[in-house]
């Protein structure tokens, strides 16, 4: 039996994996511009080595792997986008669920309040709230 706060769990770790595929493809997309830059100029004894030549070949290929970076990279944003839309509205379920383990996860883990201000909030003692957040973090463990 699970509440909505494991769905938004799921949903929550699969946006973050979307987000490192996403930050990965950027990283990707910014060393191949690094490699498109011409080097610094370097005097070495007689012989002076400029800028790097581009051959046609070269460009070609830089261009060709681009285009397959940029297609990868909308395709990442536009799930990333989903994921996020899809974790909000699961957030919007979540805060309006009467359930108090959802409450209770929704303000400590959403809201990022301390587990005292949460007991003042719903009328329980700081233990039951501890109790409660052990039994939050055994179910999210059990369903991982």
């Amino acid at each position: 039996m699970g509440g909505v706060y494991i769905d938004y769990e799921t949903y929550k770790c699969k946006y973050l994996e979307i987000q490192k595929k996403y930050n990965a493809i950027l990283s990707e997309k910014e060393n191949l511009f690094t490699k498109t830059q011409p080097n610094a100029i370097t005097y070495d004894k007689v012989q002076v080595k400029g800028g790097k030549l581009m051959n046609g070949f070269d460009e070609y290929l830089i261009a060709k792997e681009k285009e397959q970076i940029d297609e990868r990279l909308a395709e990442a944003r536009q799930l990333l986008e989903d994921r996020e839309r899809l974790l909000k509205l699961k957030e919007k379920e979540l805060r309006a669920s009467k359930d108090k383990l959802d409450l209770v996860y929704c303000m400590r883990f959403v809201d990022n309040k301390r587990p005292y201000a949460i007991a003042r909030c719903l009328n329980y003692s700081e233990s039951q709230i501890y109790r409660i957040l052990d039994k939050i973090q055994k179910e999210i463990r059990r369903e991982k």
